[in-house]
């Protein structure tokens, strides 16, 4: 096989990647929008007040900006790595549920995914570099993208959870350890 039936491989494999990738965010928005439905037919039937639902653009400029996704003033993050467990302006909940971090994950791993096949065919391209330092710098390259995406990710899955209709419904679980403590028994008389 030479270079260029390579590099074809390698663009094609992206074009693959890409409209599997494409097909997904589909796929998840359109059952976001049909859970979100349900959900807000549900409140509906129990006489909640049905707040007015964002308009998409203006969804992923809240994303990107890392911002609530309901309000569009409260920051999610509260440092690069670490997210805040509420909205500080509205007080909705961004993940509710501990598994939440998955779809997330996914993103990062499509964005590495990406990177590591653009990399690998520029490097084939334009290279006569050995393949141990191909695959260092591919390496790297994944690396980076992983930490450069990690707050947009996170910050799109929420909108996506926002999107489904559940994210704030429910208060946060109180994790064991931050319980406010419990009366002990009184000590049985010696």
């Amino acid at each position: 096989m030479n270079k260029f039936h390579m590099i074809f491989a390698m663009i094609a494999a992206l074009a693959v990647i890409a409209t599997m990738a494409a097909l997904g965010v589909i796929l998840a928005l359109a059952m976001a929008r049909e859970d979100g439905a349900g959900a807000a037919a549900g409140r509906a039937a129990a006489g909640e007040i049905e707040e007015p639902r964002v308009a998409g653009w203006t969804l992923f400029g809240r994303a990107f900006g890392k911002r609530c996704p309901r309000c569009g003033r409260g920051a999610i993050f509260a440092s690069y790595f670490r997210m805040n467990p509420r909205c500080s302006e509205c007080g909705a909940v961004f993940w509710v549920d501990q598994g939440e971090w998955l779809g997330a994950f996914v993103i990062d791993w499509a964005c590495a995914t990406g990177v590591a096949i653009m990399v690998w065919a520029a490097l084939e391209a334009f290279t006569t570099l050995p393949q141990i330092v191909e695959i260092a710098i591919i390496s790297v390259c994944v690396m980076v993208s992983l930490l450069a995406t990690f707050p947009w990710s996170r910050s799109l899955w929420t909108v996506f959870l926002y999107l489904a209709g559940v994210m704030g419904e429910r208060p946060a679980r109180a994790h064991p350890d931050t319980a406010p403590p419990t009366a002990l028994p009184p000590h049985p008389p010696n």
